[in-house]
């Protein structure tokens, strides 16, 4: 009896043991590795998206990259001496330049930052508790190999991509860049990285078994594989050669005119296609590190300024439209100032031209004379045409950082209001803003929301197409009459001695004064020169606007001249000949 109870007692404790371990496999490692995420899982990131011009050559690409990381238990000698070999090579690119080719305080710069990298990287190897850190990513094939030659022990690479620019810092404001977010996730910022992030990154993948809280294999665990989604490819509106065409002539020009900056927007008024767009300065997206926050704003989308002149267009356009004048209206109140409250209203040269038509009006850019048309329109009718071409509204525009501008309420207007918005003043609107509104008079009146991507595609196969978004604001016979009101104030206003010859040309000057602690600084101002052409059947319309240009305070003498002397490129190279309107 002894040895049977034995027996029995023997085969409880063994099915016990069985049973017990079959519960914590089946059971309790399942729940602790599915509730605490304890598994043997690694990340597969996925390839971002690429970005391409209209004629399909990348204007971002991926290039093969790694992460550097060290592994503090299996590191070979001393932690500093390591950190002093390593540190040189991890400094900021703007450093890789031979010491022997770097000025007096470049160097001293540069010996500074491989001090301070030094120091990083000997506080991260110097725990030796962790089995794993993170030194640097996105090292390129060229830099890893001049690492590997110095065989330092304890550092190993992943693989890992970069984003790649073929055309460097081309429209780098537009594109935006990728950098890292708080968790160390590749995140686009600006621009269309910003904007279509979300498309453009795809889906990690995933690889691991599962492992006991102990570390150890589960044996009856399950294998995953989960194998990355690649990012969705944009293909843009923009053409490259129109793009190069204005980046030179822009750089060039923001620096003859000694202007702060400058920005071009170049678009189809059928399609609202953005053919080119520009700023300068401008940066390189690839080396964004090495720049200020400040600089990768779009000022195209985010800047709001007062556009001066260039907005006498949507009053006269109004006025036209509702049939309040028509070209040939004249001015009874033209003959000198105009005094309204405490306010005086004079033009630009102190010239006036008494009796003079709505379509000289233009042509003189008249303040007084706007005035005139802003009287007949009334705050509520001029208000409502204000918001009906676009102005107090995104545009939709897909560029990440667009702004509202600023149209203030109706009910807010004062009369010296209605009278300094007619020749545009007293209102923000953005340069994208003002591209859409002139576009609407190019196109026979309607206004079409502007874009820059034309098709997303998905493993080689088009997923979305961008369609235009359109309705009528003025009527093809107004947007006639503005047309040839336009016409005229390019061959007889002040810039037509930069008019290329045959060419027919739709366009209007702005000087904006910058309004700076409640009033206005008469030597610093917005230049802007916006318009169409050919005139009768426009293939473009353009924007060209300066911030303080020192040369010259005038648009007419700064942005108009750059307007045309890119018009003049783009005609030859759409093969636009003169007279061919």
């Amino acid at each position: 009896m002894d040895r049977i109870k034995v027996f029995q007692i023997a085969a409880y404790v063994i099915a016990a043991v069985i049973i017990s371990r079959l519960f914590y496999w089946q059971f309790l490692a399942k729940v602790a590795t599915n509730s605490s995420g304890i598994a043997n899982e690694s990340k597969i990131p996925a390839s971002r998206g690429q970005i391409y011009a209209s004629d399909g050559f990348p204007l971002v690409a991926n290039q093969e990259a790694f992460l550097l990381y060290g592994q503090p238990n299996e590191l070979g000698g001393d932690v500093n001496t390591v950190a002093q070999k390593l540190s040189p090579f991890l400094i900021p690119e703007k450093y890789s330049t031979s010491s022997a080719q770097l000025s007096e305080d470049e160097q001293k710069q540069k010996d500074e930052e491989i001090k301070n990298e030094q120091q990083i990287l000997a506080e991260k190897l110097s725990d030796k508790k962790l089995f794993w850190v993170q030194l640097a990513r996105k090292i390129p094939l060229e830099l890893k190999t001049k690492i590997d030659s110095l065989s330092l022990k304890g550092l190993d690479f992943e693989r890992d991509t970069k984003r790649f620019y073929p055309e460097a810092s081309m429209a780098a404001h537009l594109l935006g860049f990728v950098g890292s977010n708080k968790f160390g996730d590749d995140t686009g910022y600006f621009g269309l990285e910003g904007f279509y992030d979300g498309q453009l990154k795809g889906q990690d993948g995933r690889l691991g078994e599962e492992k006991d809280p102990l570390g150890f294999p589960i044996l009856v665990g399950s294998y995953r594989s989960i194998p990355p989604k690649e990012g969705d490819s944009l293909y843009l509106t923009i053409d490259r050669s129109i793009q190069y065409i204005v980046e030179k002539r822009l750089s060039q020009d923001v620096q003859k005119y000694g202007a702060k900056d400058g920005t071009v927007i170049v678009s189809d008024p059928k399609t609202g296609h953005i053919l080119a767009m520009a700023t300068y300065p401008n940066y390189n997206p690839g080396l964004f590190s090495e720049y200020s926050e400040q600089d990768f704003k779009n000022p195209a989308v985010s800047d709001a300024y007062e556009p001066g002149s260039t907005f006498k267009l949507v009053a006269m356009s109004a006025a036209l439209d509702l049939s309040l004048i028509d070209p040939n209206t004249r001015c009874d109140a033209c003959s000198g100032p105009k005094q309204i409250g405490d306010y005086k209203i004079e033009t630009w040269n102190k010239q006036y031209h008494p009796n003079s038509t709505m379509t000289e009006v233009i042509e003189h850019s008249d303040n007084v004379g706007m005035t005139f048309v802003s009287q007949k329109l009334g705050v509520d009718r001029f208000s409502d045409y204000i918001r009906k071409f676009g102005f107090g509204s995104k545009t939709g525009i897909d560029v990440q950082g667009e702004i509202p501008g600023l149209i203030r309420p109706k009910d807010e207007w004062r009369p010296i209001d209605l009278a300094t918005a007619s020749f545009g003043q007293g209102l923000a609107v953005t340069p994208i803003q003002m591209v859409q509104a002139v576009q609407a008079i190019a196109n026979g009146g309607k206004l079409i929301n502007p874009r820059v991507v034309e098709k997303i595609v998905e493993n080689g196969h088009e997923m979305h197409t961008n369609s235009p978004n359109e309705r009528q604001v003025i009527s093809q016979k107004t947007s006639a009459l503005m047309t040839e009101m336009m016409v005229n104030a390019v061959e007889k206003g002040e810039a037509k001695a930069f008019v290329p010859k045959g060419y027919s040309i739709a366009g209007k000057t702005g000087t904006a004064q910058i309004p700076v602690a409640g009033h206005y600084d008469p030597t610093k101002t917005i230049a802007s020169f916006v318009g169409f052409a050919p005139a009768e059947n426009p293939r473009f319309v353009m924007l060209v606007r300066f911030t303080e240009p020192s040369s010259s305070i005038f648009g007419s003498e700064t942005a108009a001249p750059t307007f045309f002397g890119i018009a003049k490129d783009i005609f030859n190279y759409l093969s636009i000949s003169p007279n061919s309107n």
